[in-house]
């Protein structure tokens, strides 16, 4: 069996594979459908051909007869798959569409008629099957040169080069059975195996750079093949006729390559990509070194920096972001970007896609992913409305992925974002990495990807590790602290007696009217300093909350009436509490201790009156949801909202840092004993001010899972959510216009 004989068999092979694996395909689109048959077609000409040449014993005729049919309907079948592969339509196609079946035809009549027996008879079916090939070729070349973008033109020109390779050899592979002199027999059969492999790797690889990855393992294999053959052929080529010598050295052989298999590969395939691919070996080589320098850092703030200066200085990344999960609300806190600004602050509702996506195992979300599952699902629908929304009667399935995707790619457009990796600490998504290359569609290739997302992992351990070392620090300096309140404490407390004892053991009525203020004052001062020891000692001892279902509504009352005397004359409260809010897991005594303090702090703001409004309301925790695979949380949050004079800007940062305050004879500590005890609640405080609105602090305290009272009406949405209700339907509204002047300039 001779080279041709061997080359007709593989082609048969490697086409009936194919033709089955496209059959097998879920859901198979009717591309699949019509290179199933055109790979179909092939085997039956390969096989035909593989049996004409092997041997005459098996009836000569038919196979001549097979060759001649399933060769005539080539053509045709190349056309169909590659009119509905390119998208060309119908209509415009149905004369070519025609004139192919005519041929086909012709061919048919030939193979089932003696004029197979005709030499000139197969000549014309020759001539008709290389046509009509070449006009396949140039409706190729034609689509190429029409695309619109670099991709497409780049994907096309490989099919053209590669169809017209196969072509070519094909031809000249069929001279010999004209009578014509062709040396190299063999290499159309070769050729046509791996320009069909190829093709259904396009098929199914939507993304230029995995073709080119695909056309880098075509290289590396090949290399290694021929360095295989080197070491076999050079040490069993001269043993000549002693076949003892033969097996030997082809166990030498065996060994050798073993053991130099795995580093010879290795240095192979660095050595194709950085020939090759230079600019994807670079940026590999870049993320490997960024990720490296990722191990020396400990504070977000410093990773945020070397990491997005790190991925512009690859100069493939146009835009970059990070963003990391906020300590003060739901949702994730830009940290710092380069490039045009993204959006600030991504809210629960934006971001449920991404974790969505998250939740799910999926590493790294790409925009044209996205784009493209989209296309696939509308080609399974009718026709949709001009917005381009799902149409009307569509399956409930495609409609809602259709919905989850188009919410996916409105976050990634505001995040200005190609690729998007969630950064995940355990089951939690503590950040998000984005980064973008607006120059191309396909940005980065599988490799490049998967360096990407070895840089997102360190992210998330630095991020990991950052908080745990500011609970180490935060435990040492609570550790220093209690060690020097216990001296504090005797050291302060025990002179503090003393002093009051002798004051209070002075009669006022011995002393001068003028020094009688002198006393009152110097005990005035001794109870404040007992106090802020008092408070101190509170700060440093640990907490050991007694936690149970708590009503945070009826521990508002009972604060309330306690701190009914306190209440300064000028100063109007109103405890406005939602009709019913789920009870929460925490001590009532130390929810009590925090709304006192944020009360008394309310009413010494506003010395010359003014109004606190204490209210609950019940809101709804989207990050709860995602991260604990749960039904979504309910959140119960207390505000306390005064009319005084508000907070100073450059305060808010560090209203709640221990030992910080605003107030002349304040301690510090008041906020810092809050902020402690709700975070121990796996709470948040934060405050709002501005100078006309006063102060405003809230207290958000996860509730636990109870249904909701039949007749209690759920809260309605706040003014800021319909703010943002409304923006999130603007940046639909300007998608949608966008879409239908890109459709009108493709019209």
């Amino acid at each position: 069996m001779d080279i041709r004989t061997q080359a007709a068999l593989l082609a048969a092979i490697v086409t009936l594979a194919l033709s089955a694996a496209a059959l097998l395909r879920d859901n198979r689109p009717r591309v699949f459908t019509l290179f199933a048959l055109f790979a179909a077609d092939l085997f039956l000409f390969s096989l035909a051909v593989f049996f004409l040449r092997w041997s005459e014993a098996f009836g000569v005729m038919w196979w001549e007869r097979l060759a001649v049919a399933s060769g005539a309907l080539v053509p045709a079948a190349a056309l169909a798959f590659f009119l509905e592969f390119l998208g060309v339509a119908r209509r415009p196609a149905r004369r070519a569409r025609n004139t192919m079946l005519a041929g086909s035809l012709t061919g048919l009549v030939v193979a089932v008629t003696p004029l197979v027996n005709l030499k000139p008879a197969k000549l014309l079916v020759a001539v008709y099957v290389i046509g009509g090939l070449a006009a396949v070729l140039s409706t190729l070349w034609g689509k190429m040169h029409a695309s619109q973008t670099k991709v497409d033109r780049a994907r096309l020109q490989y099919l053209f080069i590669g169809a017209l390779i196969a072509v070519s050899l094909s031809t000249l592979d069929m001279m010999p059975r004209f009578g014509l002199p062709y040396p190299a027999e063999g290499l159309g059969s070769i050729s046509l195996t791996i320009f069909m492999f190829f093709l259904s790797q396009t098929l199914q690889r939507h993304r230029l750079l995995d073709l080119h990855e695909f056309l880098g393992k075509i290289v590396v294999v090949t290399a290694l093949g021929l360095v295989l053959v080197a070491i076999y052929g050079g040490l069993v080529s001269w043993v000549g006729d002693r076949p003892e010598l033969f097996y030997f050295n082809t166990v030498v052989a065996s060994f050798v390559i073993l053991s130099l298999f795995e580093p010879m590969r290795e240095r192979v395939e660095e050595w194709v990509v950085a020939t090759l691919f230079h600019e994807r070996y670079e940026l590999v080589r870049r993320l490997e070194a960024l990720r490296d320098r990722t191990g020396n850092v400990i504070d977000p703030a410093g990773l945020a920096a070397v990491v997005l200066d790190g991925l512009v200085e690859t100069r493939r990344v146009t835009h970059c972001a990070l963003w990391l999960l906020a300590d003060d609300r739901p949702g994730y806190r830009l940290l710092d970007f380069r490039g045009p600004p993204p959006v600030p602050f991504l809210e629960p509702a934006t971001a449920r896609a991404l974790l969505a996506a998250a939740s799910s195992g999926q590493k790294a979300i790409l925009l044209e992913n996205i784009d493209r599952r989209v296309s696939e699902l509308r080609a399974l629908l009718p026709a949709g409305p001009a917005d381009g929304g799902p149409a009307r009667g569509a399956p409930a399935a495609i409609a809602e992925e259709l919905k989850r995707l188009s919410d996916a790619r409105g976050v990634m457009a505001a995040m200005k974002a190609g690729i998007t990796m969630p950064l995940l600490a355990g089951d939690r998504v503590v950040g998000f990495l984005a980064c973008w290359d607006e120059r191309v569609p396909e940005a980065f290739a599988s490799d490049e990807i998967a360096a990407l997302l070895e840089v997102a992992d360190r992210c998330a351990l630095v991020i990991e590790n950052s908080k745990l070392y500011q609970q180490m620090k935060e435990r040492d300096r609570l550790a220093a602290i209690g060690e020097m309140s216990a001296g504090l404490a005797h050291e302060i407390r025990n002179p503090l007696a003393a002093i009051k004892g002798a004051i209070q053991y002075l009669d006022p009525m011995k002393l001068p009217e003028d020094d009688r203020e002198f006393l009152e004052i110097m005990i005035e001062e001794v109870n404040r300093l007992n106090g802020v020891v008092t408070q101190f000692l509170d700060y440093s001892r640990p907490l050991k909350p007694a936690l149970a279902p708590t009503d945070v509504n009826e521990v508002l009352q009972k604060t309330f009436r306690l701190l009914q005397p306190e209440v300064p004359e000028g100063v109007a409260v109103d405890v406005d509490l939602a009709d019913w809010v789920p009870r929460v897991h925490a001590d009532a005594e130390q929810l009590k201790q925090v709304f006192l303090n944020l009360a008394l702090n309310a009413f010494q703001a506003m010395p010359r009156g003014g109004r606190l409004v204490v209210s609950t309301r019940v809101a709804r925790d989207e990050l709860a949801f995602w991260r604990e695979g749960a039904r979504r949380s309910d959140i119960v949050e207390i505000r306390f909202q005064d009319t005084g004079p508000g907070i100073p800007e450059e305060a808010r940062e560090s209203i709640f840092v221990p030992f910080y305050t605003t107030k002349e004879k304040g301690t510090g500590l008041g906020l810092a004993i809050c902020q402690r005890i709700v975070k121990a609640h796996a709470g948040s405080i934060v405050v709002r001010s501005s100078p006309t609105d006063g102060a405003e602090f809230l207290v958000s305290l996860p509730g636990l899972h109870e249904e909701r009272p039949p007749g209690v009406a759920r809260p309605p949405v706040d003014e800021e959510e319909k703010a943002r209700a409304r923006e999130r339907r603007r940046a639909r509204a300007e998608a949608r216009l966008r879409r239908r002047r890109k459709k009108k300039r493709q019209a």
